[in-house]
This record gives structure tokens, sequence and C-alpha cells, in this order.
């Protein structure tokens, strides 16, 4: 892991900025047990040293084959890596994927798939998935390859500074005219009568998070509207709970309201991701459309 110091960490110690990017008080005196674990510009530095603005700092943070995920088993599913550095992937998880193992998914899920890419590689495998994707849902997912990278990411989430683009087929077609943009807020809560369905509430008093959702028209007619969606908050089944509450629920989205007669499942595709890569600096990075989504919107707009 390369890290570029910026102006305002000036005159920090090197555990200074390592604890300040995530790393714990053991992963540090394992990178100082390594040869060159812990470099200032090329050069072997203890952590008390001080850095100073635009200085690279390097840290050997590489898992090794003692950190892996043993219960994660490889699978026969070929991955697609649409984006890769020394610190994170891209993939373009196709539909009918989950992102995590769970009951019932040991062994058909993006982790599974990953694994088998590191054994390919011959590479130690631990599964650090950045953002997740419904089962259904297509698109680009965001690894980390080291535990600074996914504390550095992570915390990029929680300030926000992670974009998600959204493709989304909607039942009906919305008052909003082609090209125009608007917000959807509300307080996501789970139904109480399930553990799996989310409901729209208006006012805080009923409980659950706040949502927002920005979304664009690209086309309306022909009983459908295609929309591009990012959800500023990440909850829970929000981009389908918030458009099922505005009448325009997402099509094959038989959960909230949606039906199978288009496409056989919910028609949401992940198809831009911006973030800041530990290593390369802001990337933007987009998911080919898969084949059920490109049938769909293929006829009314033009998207790769």
């Amino acid at each position: 892991m390369n890290i570029k110091i910026e102006p305002e960490q000036d005159g920090k110690t090197v555990y200074q900025i390592l604890r300040a990017c995530g790393a714990s008080g053991t992963l540090i005196k394992r990178m100082k047990a390594r040869q060159h674990g812990i470099t200032l510009n090329g050069a072997d530095v203890t952590v008390r040293a001080a850095v100073h603005a635009d200085d690279v700092l390097s840290a050997d943070d590489a898992d090794t084959f003692e950190d892996e995920n043993d219960y994660i088993l490889p699978s026969e599913d070929i991955v697609d890596i649409i984006y890769e550095d020394s610190s994170v992937f891209v993939v373009n998880k196709p539909s009918g994927m989950p992102t995590h193992t769970s009951h019932g998914h040991h062994a058909d899920t993006l982790a599974n798939a990953m694994c088998a890419e590191y054994r390919r590689r011959g590479a130690p495998f631990v599964f650090r998935a950045v953002n997740r994707l419904d089962c259904d849902t297509s698109g680009a997912v965001l690894l980390a390859k080291s535990k600074i990278a996914a504390y550095m990411l992570s915390r990029a989430i929680g300030e926000g500074v992670i974009k998600k683009t959204y493709i989304a087929v909607l039942e009906g077609e919305i008052a909003l005219p082609c090209g125009q943009t608007d917000t959807i807020t509300s307080y996501i809560r789970r139904r109480p009568d399930t553990i799996i369905l989310r409901e729209s509430s208006d006012s805080r008093d009923g409980g659950g998070d706040y949502a927002k959702t920005v979304y664009t028209c690209l086309y309306k007619g022909n009983g459908i509207s295609i929309v591009s969606a990012e959800p500023v908050t990440g909850r829970t089944h929000q981009l389908r709970v918030h458009f099922s509450s505005i009448g325009a629920p997402l099509a094959g989205d038989e959960l909230y309201g949606g039906h199978r007669e288009l496409i056989g499942r919910q028609a949401l595709h992940s198809y831009r991701l911006s973030f800041p890569s530990p290593e390369k600096g802001f990337v933007t990075v987009t998911a080919p459309m898969p084949e059920d989504m490109r049938k769909l919107t293929g006829k009314y707009i033009d998207l790769k």
C-alpha cells in the first residue's frame, strides 16, 4: 500500500498515519517485522519518523495464507473483473449471484467466485466487499485487497465520497419529464410482518432510517420508464422501496409490486461506481449492461 502524504498530515509520525488509515497495532507490528515492510520515499524508516507533504509512505499490509477465510470455498464461476489496481478490484456481478455466503448460499456467491480467482493466482484469499448488491441486482461491486484499503474505502462510504449510479426500468410512465432530475426522501423501516421486506414512511415518528435517492428520467413511453438513480444513503432495498413508493415499481420486482412479463428479476443494474482508490486517486468504472437489461433498455436508450 502506497500512501501519499497530504499537506494537512505534514509533521505527523509514520505510526499516526498508519493508525489513521485503519492499521491496527498488530498489523503495524507485522509490517515492521517484514523486510522493507515500512518505507518512506523508498527508504526503511521506524514508525517514529516524521512525514512531510508529498512524501510517499509504503506499507506492506499484504495478507498471508494464515489470514484466509477457511469457511469460503472456491466455486467454478468465473468472475468478471472490470477494474483492478494494487488496492482494489471492481467486479461486474451477475444477477442471481449473492454477494456474501449465507444460509442456503455456501458455494454460489461472489465470495466463492473470488476465492477461485485467488486460487488461480496462488494468492491468499480474504473477501472484503466494500459495497454489496442484492442477489438479483447486477453490476459493479467494489472489493478491497487489504485491511488498510478496506478501512479507507469504508470510511469513504461513510463520508459520502463513493458514488453509485444505477440504471432501473420502472413499470409505468413517471411524471418526471425526460432529462430532468428529482429526489425521493423518506424513512425506510422493516415491515413488522417480515424480516425481508421494507417499507417507506414519510415521518421519523414511524421509525426507520432516513433515505434519499436522486434520480433522472432517461426515457418514458410504452408503459415503462428508464431512470438513472443515485442512492445518497445506503438503506436495504432503498431503490426498490423508493420507486415502489411513487407508484413505479421496478420491472420484475415481485416483492415490491412489479411483474415478470418484461424481465425475470428486478430490472436494476449498478452501472457506474466512482471511488477514491488508495493507490490511483479518484476512479470511475462503468459496468457493462447484462444481456437481459440490454434487451429491455436498448430499444430506447444507448447504454453499453
